[in-house]
């Protein structure tokens, strides 16, 4: 892996956990196709110095689908996996026990309507493992916060996923510069864009990729392994 992008994970024991695994599968390959035309190019002008916009924006593709890929095999293992974890991990089940009591009370307020529903319906744990679910896929994953709370519905403690928590901070505001403002930087002294090293977004790239790994392999240990 040294200088390139790192490997796909093991496939998962658990068959809940295969879409997910498609899905990195796929953000893996997205990147390395990225990364393979950046130094393909490169090559075939011979070229030495920084790199070029047009290579530039090879990487920035790059580390926009590697977070694109994380934030679709979290949301992924929601829909899949979380439902069936709540029934074999007391952890997860007392934070999303928290989770629904919160939907509830909606602040001040009693949720009445989701109370109702749960009561009228044949499986009542169905309606709050449902809306836990809506809750936690409705909105982008695209900032370390969002991405821990959705951890600890799975009893995962960040520490196990995350190393650097400014390192992934840092990576998310350069994703939002790419995507929100083009990497526009009018403080350049000469290229109105921010300029990307091969070498730090390839980094970047590992590490949410990394994240992405972690988080499947973390889940399919806990299915396989019940606290």
């Amino acid at each position: 892996m040294k200088g390139g992008l790192r490997r796909p994970p093991k496939k998962p024991k658990r068959k809940e956990l295969l879409s997910a695994y498609t899905i990195l599968c796929n953000a893996h390959d997205a990147c390395m196709s990225f990364l393979d035309v950046f130094e393909t190019g490169r090559r075939a002008r011979n070229a030495r110095g920084a790199p070029t916009d047009e290579e530039q924006d090879l990487l920035r593709a790059m580390l926009v689908f590697a977070t694109s890929g994380l934030d679709s095999v979290v949301k992924q293992l929601v829909k899949d996996a979380l439902p069936a974890l709540v029934e074999l991990d007391e952890g997860a089940r007392g934070v999303v026990t928290t989770h629904v009591e919160r939907m509830i009370r909606k602040g001040d307020q009693t949720d009445v309507k989701l109370l109702a529903a749960s009561l009228l319906a044949p499986v009542p744990r169905d309606v709050f493992i449902n809306r836990v679910v809506s809750d936690l896929t409705s909105g982008s994953l695209q900032s370390k916060d969002e991405l821990l709370k959705v951890a600890a519905c799975f009893n995962i403690p960040s520490a196990v996923l995350v190393a650097d928590h400014k390192s992934l901070g840092d990576i998310f505001v350069a994703r939002n510069h790419i995507i929100h403002e083009m990497d526009i930087d009018f403080s350049q002294p000469r290229r109105n864009r921010r300029p990307r090293r091969k070498v730090t977004m390839v980094k970047c790239c590992n590490e949410i990729l990394a994240i992405a790994s972690l988080f499947l392999k973390e889940v399919d240990d806990r299915m396989n392994s019940p606290q």
